[in-house]
């Protein structure tokens, strides 16, 4: 590199020389600072391939439009006036350097911008180094734009007091989880007051952050997609920005301030002073995450909210995630604190591919129902309040946690939930399913009655049709009406065992009136009763 930089020199001052007897002085002195300031370019550009892009583009340019125009005595250039012709140098310098830009755009893996000057590097990790050493602020942050999918095998880690933003550059850009990264967030917001800006407004072109569980073969991660912990840490997304395809399936011997959740996992680390870490979701969209960490706090598929963490969603798609317990969707530990006043989470009642599950209900119930689909919130008891169903855009939830401080002046009160908001509870679950079950047990006992009823019923008409009771002339006898009923049915062939049914009595009646009758006869059986009274067996 360095030997076609000589040559390029030499050129540039034979050009130099051969253009002097055609230029004004003025000319002359702004061509050669143009060469010094070329060449002090080409030796200190950070990157080889940027430096050779640079230098090909212009030099080519430069030569080529200088050979064809300037030198050759009968082109009007030359007859244009010294003013004008002095500032001609300058303008090819302006088009060569953006020329060069987009060559080593199309040559490197991301830029940087931090404000001021911009610099390409030849890897996205590279960036990232050299914005780590750069002084920045909230509002700007530095921007670096990807030119080229890439693959990390290590965090992305936003230290303290760090700001950064992440585009797109050129067409549709994908970062994704490594197969060596799986005890780290891909994403791991850790720094104090450090914030990261996943996109822009009206960005045109798609940033995946992939957390490679569709791979193949796949990676099953320990821990989750984006991790937002540090004090006073902010997430902000916004359109045509997907965090997507993460499985988290820790063994549950976790740290409880990075390794949990799914997508996206918001928890001050440490707890410190009660200072927040918040999400704001303007856009965008949290999808085909899955939370399967091994312990009672695989809740929150797409977004898990916990100590003193803060969720704004303002827009944007949360869907087709999946939790191991409640929260498929969106879950809320109890202290953490959310807000949703847009966007869309799905539940149980969207098509597939677009909604949220849970597959089971909470760990810590014994007998647990599911619920939770969309959203669920963990408040004391343990009680929970969830959504099953799709909580549309106009839907507004809201949570205020019971321990942060702030969360007062963040919603306006700690521990409760929004005025007018829609929201089931584990204890109206639990109540609603006990009247349920109640209700069945009422139905199934009144349907046996029936069908024992209709059975006897049944086999009364059969006895009805078979025998016909004998008629006797019982004056004298000082029988009683039921003593009368009884006796016409033990002098036909009906079994005594039928006799309750035919009469709809019990049987401890019937005996007691049979007794009676064999009293009023003077006899002890019902074959002395057929003597008795002489009669003769009348079966149809």
């Amino acid at each position: 590199m360095w030997v076609f930089t000589q040559i390029h020199c030499i050129c540039n001052f034979k050009i130099y020389y051969l253009y002097k007897s055609t230029v004004s002085s003025n000319s002359e002195i702004l061509y050669l600072v143009f060469i010094i300031g070329f060449v002090f370019f080409v030796v200190f550009i950070p990157s080889k391939s940027n430096r050779f892009c640079f230098f090909w583009n212009f030099y080519a340019l430069r030569t080529l439009i200088f050979h064809l125009f300037l030198i050759r005595k009968n082109h009007y250039i030359i007859n244009m006036p010294p003013k004008i012709r002095s500032f001609f140098p300058a303008a090819l310098t302006a088009i060569s350097v953006l020329f060069s830009q987009n060559l080593a755009a199309q040559d490197s893996a991301a830029s940087l911008f931090d404000g001021e000057n911009l610099s390409y590097f030849e890897s996205f990790e590279a960036a990232l180094t050299a914005a780590a050493e750069i002084p920045s602020a909230f509002d700007p942050p530095i921007e670096i734009t990807l030119f080229k999918d890439t693959i990390l095998d290590a965090p992305l880690i936003i230290n303290d007091n760090s700001h950064l933003r992440l585009l797109p550059g050129g067409a549709d850009r994908t970062i994704k989880r490594g197969s060596s990264l799986i005890e780290y967030p891909l994403i791991w917001l850790s720094g104090d007051s450090a914030s990261l800006t996943l996109g822009k407004p009206g960005m045109e072109h798609e940033l995946f952050i992939d957390g490679g569980c569709l791979n193949d073969p796949p990676v099953y991660a320990e821990c989750p997609l984006v991790n937002v912990c540090g004090p006073d840490s902010k997430l902000i997304m916004y359109d045509n920005v997907t965090l997507q395809n993460n499985y988290n399936g820790g063994d549950g011997a976790h740290n409880s301030y990075y390794q949990l959740g799914g997508g996206v996992y918001i928890r001050t680390a440490g707890d410190l002073n009660e200072r927040q870490a918040e999400f704001i979701m303007k856009g965008g969209t949290i999808r085909g995450n899955f939370n399967n960490v091994q312990n009672y706090m695989a809740c929150g598929g797409g977004l898990l909210i916990a100590g003193f963490g803060v969720f704004t969603m303002e827009d944007g798609a949360i869907m087709d995630n999946t939790a191991q317990f409640n929260g498929g969707g969106v879950h809320s530990g109890g202290r953490g604190t959310f807000r949703k006043t847009g966007g869309t989470i799905y539940g149980s009642n969207a098509p597939q591919g677009f909604r949220n599950t849970a597959l089971n209900g909470p760990a810590q119930r014994k007998f647990p129902q599911i619920y939770g689909h969309a959203v669920s919130v963990t408040v004391s008891g343990p009680k929970y309040w969830f959504r099953d169903n799709t909580v549309i855009e106009d839907d507004n939830l809201s949570y205020s946690n019971r321990g942060a401080l702030r969360a007062e002046n963040y919603l306006g009160a700690n521990d409760a939930f929004g005025k007018g908001e829609k929201w089931n509870t584990s204890g109206r679950v639990f109540w609603s399913m006990i009247l349920i079950i109640i209700l069945i047990v009422l139905a199934l006992f009144i349907a046996a009655f029936n069908i024992v009823r209709f059975y006897f019923n049944r086999r009364f008409q059969k006895i009805q049709r078979e025998y016909e009771p004998v008629k006797i002339d019982y004056e004298g006898l000082g029988f009683t009406p039921r003593e009368r009923e009884i006796c016409e049915l033990l002098l036909t062939e009906i079994p005594i065992k039928n006799i309750p049914v035919t009469l709809s009595v019990s049987k401890s009646t019937v005996n007691f009136h049979t007794r009676n009758l064999y009293r009023k006869l003077n006899i002890q059986s019902r074959t002395e009763l057929f003597v008795k009274l002489g009669t003769l067996k009348n079966k149809k």
